[in-house]
């Protein structure tokens, strides 16, 4: 067995190819790693100014967040010494208390002052005057808060209605103070033992609060009533309005209706005693007992929209004499609150309250400081977003100031030198009307010149020669000749100049290549035509198409106008005759022959389209078979010929000798040299109209390539 060594020496212009690829190579490489450099220092850059913008930032939060609780506080203050006209010495009383309310509940100092500002507008300004009893109120308001989920306006709502509705008296601000606190524990206890909370029962006693007080029925009896109402349906205001009319018609007593009044004394209730405001409500509604089976009375005595509520007062009468009892005497609100107030939340609030405490305490300390130094800050932040761009200027302003301004100055005086000498030489030719033809773009720049020229001195000569004329005109002898020369001269240089001006833009306008555009821009659209036509099956397809519509477009116009004119005839008739079925079929006629028109037109293009589609489809089968367009047996494949000993040897006998030593035997190793003089030379196609397909190539390049190596094996 005999093994060959095939040794490819590769020469040319490989190892300059692969020389100029490394450098390339490393020319990029370069490129890449300054690229990376300039990105390192612009991102180091970069990083410091976001690190000034964030440290100003972070300074001017800090001041706003040390500054907020001050501030809002002070502004509610204002407000409440507007509201109070407290000032002095009495108003930072009521800040302290302030103060230490939002510590020991949790809440924003500010939160306390607008429940005091709230107490102020709702029951008395004079309030103010009493810091004592404005605390104690305070503290009522929060309190309740702490059961309508910290909402401290609606707790000093519900305070301030029952107050009002019950009309406690504020000349002695601490009893008023007490007294609220009393109903503040009614209303919470009812809201626990009953079934409507705090917000229900205010707006019940917006409805019957008035009205209970004027039957002297006590505020505890009050709410444990509207509790009654509450489970029998009548909830909120609703419950308000029953309990407020059923307390009127039980007053009514000896004014009730005749009827009305016999019917309940023939039941054995006294009207008289009904109406006795000295008696509980319950034992009121005692004496109706007897009577609360009876549907019509009931009905006569408290109407048919009151009845109801008053019949689940009477069936309820045991169950309000337990409330009242239940509700009477209680701190049930402060014993809520302080079951509240234990959660981790409300244990936060009040530590994050006493900071907010220290933060004021330096606000008030630090003064205006902190106006100026949180204006400052927060004028820093936008300098501070803008020093990239600061920086950018800087550098430009860098750069501007180092460029040669004495060498660009003599540049543009020289210019303006040569401009001025030639603007010269136009204007000599402009103002003696002597125009040549140099092309178009200098014939353009002469016409704006010219405009220009006769739109500054041709309007100045006139206006001037008008001037003068007129001056001619109302002086005399010597002087008016005068005028009139200078009239005369100025309408004459007005004259040339419109005329230098008219005759360049005519001749600008002469010169421009307007034809040659149009011819060139014809010539391309043929061309961009012709080569579609020759290069795109659907754009003949589409033009022939569009050739076919077009003929038939003209070509059925008057069968169009003739089945038109018919059905138009038709229809008169029908109309002049009321046939109903006649119009009908006049119109479908109409309608039909229209129809018909636009059919054919699009029949012709889907004719024609469709015909040239088919003719490209099969020039391209014939392109793909052109010895046999008939689908014959396909192209034989070629076949690698036969080498015939004799034939010459395509080494030119160099390798003569190379196989003499191994006639008898095997194992001998022939070493065998192919030289690629050049790795790529030239490789080039050059083709009007390829037939063969892909597959064809193949083949050919096939056959070269084993025609070589069958002449290697030859050689050896």
């Amino acid at each position: 067995m005999q093994t060959f060594d095939y040794l490819f020496n590769v020469g040319g212009n490989y190892t300059a190819v692969i020389n100029g690829m490394t450098d390339a190579t490393g020319e990029f490489r370069a490129s890449v790693e300054t690229a990376q450099s300039w990105i390192g220092k612009l991102s180091a850059k970069l990083a410091v100014f976001d690190l000034f913008r964030n440290a100003v930032e972070s300074v001017s939060g800090a001041f706003q967040d040390l500054s907020q609780s001050g501030i809002t506080l002070d502004s509610q203050m204002h407000d409440l010494s507007a509201i109070a006209g407290v000032t002095g010495k009495t108003l930072d009383e009521i800040e302290g208390y302030a103060r230490d309310s939002a510590k020991a509940f949790g809440t924003d100092a500010a939160t306390a002052v607008e429940g005091y500002k709230l107490l102020l507008s709702q029951l008395s300004p004079e309030l103010g005057k009493y810091p004592e009893a404005l605390r104690a109120m305070g503290d009522a308001i929060q309190t309740t808060s702490k059961l309508m989920g910290n909402d401290g306006t609606a707790a000093a709502e519900v305070l301030t209605t029952a107050m009002n509705q019950y009309g406690v008296s504020l000349d002695d601000p601490i009893e008023a103070s007490r007294r609220m606190a009393e109903m503040m524990n009614v209303m919470a206890a009812a809201g626990q033992e009953g079934s409507a909370e705090l917000p229900a029962i205010k707006v019940a006693l917006e409805q019957c609060g008035m009205a209970a007080k004027a039957a002297n029925v006590s505020f505890e009896e009050t709410n444990a009533a509207i509790q009654v109402l509450d489970k029998a349906g009548k909830k909120g205001s609703e419950g308000g309005v029953a309990l407020r009319n059923t307390l009127a018609i039980l007053g009514q007593g000896r004014f009730m209706p005749k009827d009305t009044r016999e019917a309940l004394e023939a039941a054995g209730i006294d009207v008289i005693r009904l109406a006795d405001t000295s008696l509980t409500l319950k034992e009121r509604l005692d004496m109706l007992a007897p009577v609360m089976n009876d549907a019509a009375l009931f009905s006569k005595l408290f109407g048919m929209e009151n009845s109801n509520a008053a019949r689940a007062l009477v069936q309820g009468r045991d169950e309000l004499a337990r409330l009242t009892e239940a509700i009477t005497g209680t701190n049930s609100a402060e014993e809520q609150a302080a079951i509240v107030m234990d959660s981790y939340a409300e244990r936060q609030a009040r530590i994050n309250q006493t900071i907010e405490d220290f933060k004021i305490s330096i606000f008030q300390a630090t003064g205006d400081l902190t106006i100026w130094m949180t204006t400052i800050m927060n004028a820093l932040i936008p300098v501070s977003q803008l020093m990239p761009l600061f920086s950018v200027m800087g550098k430009l302003m860098l750069w501007i100031k180092g460029l040669n301004w004495a060498g660009m100055w003599s540049g543009i005086m020289h210019y303006a030198r040569a401009a001025g000498i030639q603007m010269a030489f136009i204007n000599r030719e402009l103002a003696t009307g002597q125009m040549v033809s140099n092309g178009f773009i200098v014939n353009i720049t002469r016409a704006t010149v010219a405009v220009v020229r006769f739109a500054t001195v041709g309007l100045f000569q006139a206006l001037k020669g008008l001037g003068a004329l007129v001056l001619s005109l109302v002086t005399g002898g010597a002087t008016s000749a005068t005028f009139a020369g200078i009239a005369s001269a100025s309408f004459g240089a007005f004259r040339t100049a419109a005329v230098s001006a008219c005759r360049a833009v005519g001749i600008a306008i002469m010169n421009i290549p307007i034809i040659g555009w149009i011819a060139a821009a014809i010539a391309a659209l043929i061309a961009i035509g012709v080569y579609f036509w020759n290069t795109s099956a659907k754009f003949r397809a589409v033009l022939k198409g569009l050739w076919a519509s077009f003929k038939a477009l003209f070509t059925g116009i008057g069968d169009l106008a003739r089945n038109t004119f018919g059905a138009i005839g038709d229809l008169l008739k029908a109309c002049f005759n009321l046939d109903a079925a006649g119009i009908d079929a006049a119109l479908s006629k109409l309608k039909k022959g229209f129809s018909d028109y636009g059919s054919q037109i699009g029949k012709a293009f889907n004719e024609a389209y469709d015909a040239e589609m088919e003719a490209a489809k099969k020039e391209e089968e014939a392109k793909k078979d052109p010895d046999d367009n008939k689908g014959g047996d396909p192209d034989p494949v070629p076949t690698v010929p036969t080498v015939n000993p004799t034939t010459p040897n395509p080494t030119g006998g160099s390798l003569a000798g190379v196989g003499s030593s191994a006639a008898g035997g095997s194992g001998q190793i022939r070493n065998i040299t192919v030289t690629i003089d050049k790795l790529v030379e030239k490789f080039e196609i050059h083709t009007t109209n390829l037939k063969e397909d892909a597959g064809r190539v193949k083949d050919m390049v096939a056959e070269a390539l084993l025609s070589a190596l069958n002449d290697v094996n030859l050689a050896v």
